[in-house]
């Protein structure tokens, strides 16, 4: 008895660790396939061109969670700060001064 109870919770914890490593690929699936959209969808913004509908779409839609891990400081030194915010407020997103996101604090 004692030893089928043993087996039935390491199967249980087997099953947690399992949907645990399950979500955090998902995830990670997920915030790639969203940061891709958004790159492709915004990258006349490389030109300094007004956004167009569907880049502000992507920016009102795209989880922050996806996007600030990615900027780290190799990124961040391409980013002008205070373009990259005024486009994003442009769009409609609000973003608060002292907001951080990855190296980046919004000024």
């Amino acid at each position: 008895m004692e030893e089928s109870r043993a087996m039935l919770k390491s199967l249980i914890l087997l099953i947690m660790i399992s949907s645990f490593c399950l979500e955090l690929t998902v995830a990670e699936t997920y915030c790639h396939a969203q940061r891709r959209l958004l790159i492709d969808a915004c990258k006349i913004l490389i030109f300094r061109q007004a956004p167009p509908a569907e880049c502000c779409r992507r920016i009102r839609t795209t989880p922050a969670w996806c996007v600030c891990p990615s900027v780290t400081p190799q990124r961040a030194a391409l980013i002008d700060v205070n373009y990259a915010v005024g486009v994003i407020r442009q769009c409609g997103r609000y973003v608060a001064r002292g907001t951080k996101c990855g190296s980046i604090t919004v000024p």
